[in-house]
Formats: structure tokens, C-alpha cells, sequence
């Protein structure tokens, strides 16, 4: 089966791809196929760029077809694929559609470092960088409802939907071979795992049910399950499933109530949300999923 992983600016989709190439898996990005079309017309990667862009201004979408068609027409006749692509989940249906996604911060850490190893990217700082990547994120957006009338950020469109903040690409591809296997099984059609070290603890959350969360502008507050939450914390696991409740509005917690969760746990948090955090607008849609 077919698998295709899309996810925020700076997820670590690349690396996954990697880990999965050495599992036996082609890797076919928007990438490959735009070089493959460059040489099919006898032209340059610069060439065929350049003709694009110019074609682009004036309106002629015609290569974006024909990345779309050649997606498409991958996804039918080849199998073992992993396809990095921002839409192959629209164009390739019968795939294991996958969304890596990635707290702000750790993204603009991952991009702003690679910026001045690669120097194709210049960012005066993380911060500008950060402020970079949700522009581009939110254009994406707006970009792909013209243009497809899809909503991108909508995580009902994936069956698997898997935080990768605080785990290793490694350990991301693992995880998502296991639950490609449990999806054929029948197990389940559409399931979301997060790093427990990204969910926030509140002073009130009942200790029974299943792991229930809300997301605030890519911060991840718990509702309930609070027993089972700190059991997968305990015995140290990665990734733990979750169902998102829209109508949980989390409140902000003094530093105290999340330093003596630390404390007792042995949770380690990266930081701590802020009053801040509860005014800024979100553009991911995880209310469907």
C-alpha cells in the first residue's frame, strides 16, 4: 500500500522518507516529479522553473496539472510508494494518508537551523523564522481552497495524524509502518497520536475515560483521562492516541501546577503556555477528526 505524508513547514517529513527508504519504500516527491517532467521536455530544473513561474503569472496552471496527473497516475500503478507531497493525499485516495505535525517553535528551531547550514534560506533569527513559516503556512491555506476548493489544514482529510515535536524521524516511521498495519487490519479509519510531553495538564482533569484534548494555536491542553495520560508518560511511550474535544475551552495554569506535574511524572516540558497563547488565531482544523 501507498503511503502519503504531508504535514507543518518543518516536520521532519524528509527524514521520515529517509528512515522509510531504507524500509523498502520508493520515495516520489513534487520534487522528483517536476525534475521528470524538466527532462521529459529536454530542459534544465532552472529552465523548466523559470518557464513555470512566467507561465504562473500569467494564469496557466498547467504544470501544477501535470504534477497532479503524474501523482495520480504513480499512485494507480505503483505500490510501495511514499509520496512527500503537500496534496498526494488528494490525488492518490486509496493511500494511508498521514499529517506529521509539529509545535511551532520546534519547526522554527528545525528550519531556521537547516536555513544557515543549507544557506538557501536567510532568517535574521528563529523568531522571524517562525513568523515565516506560519505566513507561508496560512498562505498555503488560502492557496489550496482556491485552487482545489480542498481545505489542507482540515485533519479529517488523514487516518493517521502524528505530533512529531519530541520524537526522533526514526521512531515517527515505526510508528506509522505499526499503524498502516493496524489500518489494513480494520483496526481503525482515522486516528490521531501526540507526544505526551506536548499535552498540558489542568488542576481539575478527571482521572477516568479516554485521553480527551483541545488545541490552541498548536498547543495541546488535556480534558480527561488524566490516569491513562500519566501512565503513557510513565512507562515512557512516544505517542499515545487521543480524541479531540472542539468544545473544551483549557485554561492557562500558574507555572506551579505544571512544574509539580513534572515533578511527580518525571514530564519534562519544553516550555509553558501563557495568557498569551489563548488570544492568538489558529489556522489547523482538528475538530473533525
Amino acid at each position: 500500500m501507498n503511503i502519503t505524508i504531508t504535514g507543518n513547514l518543518g516536520s521532519g517529513k524528509s527524514s521520515i522518507g529517509k528512515v522509510l527508504k531504507e524500509k523498502g519504500y520508493e520515495i516520489v516527491s513534487t520534487g522528483n516529479i517536476f525534475r521528470e517532467l524538466a527532462m521529459e521536455k529536454g530542459l534544465s530544473v532552472e529552465e523548466f522553473n523559470k518557464q513555470v513561474n512566467e507561465a504562473t503569472r500569467k494564469g496557466d496552471r498547467s504544470v501544477d496539472k501535470m504534477i497532479d496527473d503524474t501523482t495520480a497516475k504513480i499512485g494507480r500503478e505503483r505500490d510501495n510508494v511514499m509520496f512527500d507531497s503537500r496534496l498526494a493525499w488528494n490525488f492518490v485516495p486509496d493511500s494511508f494518508k498521514v499529517f506529521v505535525i509539529t509545535d511551532i517553535d520546534e519547526a522554527s528551531r528545525r528550519v531556521f537551523n537547516d536555513s544557515v547550514r543549507a544557506n538557501s534560506e536567510s532568517y535574521e533569527s528563529q523568531e522571524a523564522c517562525k513568523k515565516a513559516l506560519v505566513h507561508r503556512q496560512e498562505m498555503e491555506s488560502v492557496r489550496f481552497k482556491e485552487i482545489y476548493q480542498i481545505d489542507y489544514y482540515d485533519m479529517s482529510n488523514y487516518n493517521l495524524v502524528i505530533e512529531s515535536t519530541n520524537a526522533a524521524p526514526a521512531e515517527i516511521a515505526a510508528e506509522i509502518l505499526e499503524k498502516l498495519e493496524d489500518y489494513q487490519a480494520g483496526k481503525f479509519t482515522k486516528l490521531m497520536e501526540l507526544n505526551p510531553s506536548s499535552i498540558f495538564v489542568n488542576d481539575d482533569v478527571p482521572n477516568d475515560g479516554e485521553v480527551t484534548v483541545n488545541e490552541v494555536n498548536g498547543t495541546w491542553f488535556l480534558k480527561s483521562g488524566l490516569d491513562a495520560f500519566t501512565r503513557a508518560i510513565t512507562e515512557g511511550r512516544k505517542f499515545i492516541p487521543v480524541k479531540v474535544d472542539a468544545s473544551y475551552q483549557p485554561k492557562i495554569q500558574e507555572k506551579e501546577v505544571y512544574e509539580a506535574f513534572e515533578k511527580r511524572t518525571g514530564i519534562n516540558y519544553k516550555k509553558y503556555p501563557t495568557q498569551a497563547l489563548l488570544e492568538e488565531k489558529g489556522f489547523m482544523n482538528f475538530s473533525r477528526i
